[in-house]
């Protein structure tokens, strides 16, 4: 089970995608992170990074520091599902 307390600090979790060409990259948050009392930490994800194998733990933004991106500049990998 979860063993964070009440006095976790909750860190923000972001898929770093490689960067073509040198450009600026998306970080998408992909989910949470909290620091057990063990010292272990807890990863909660709320999407699976598809296409890159790095993630980076770090403070969140405060909502008016988060720049939104283009839609033009989003890119979706469309995946088929059958049960």
């Amino acid at each position: 089970m979860n063993e964070t307390n009440g006095s976790a600090r909750r860190l923000a979790v972001y898929a770093i995608p490689e960067s073509k060409d040198g450009e600026k990259t998306y970080w998408p948050r992909i989910g949470a992170a909290f620091t057990n009392r063990d010292g272990s930490i807890t990863l909660l994800l709320d999407a699976l990074p598809i296409g890159t194998n790095k993630l980076q733990i770090r403070e969140p933004k405060p909502p008016a520091e988060a720049r939104p991106v283009p839609m033009a500049r989003r890119e979706f990998e469309t995946v088929e599902v059958r049960s």
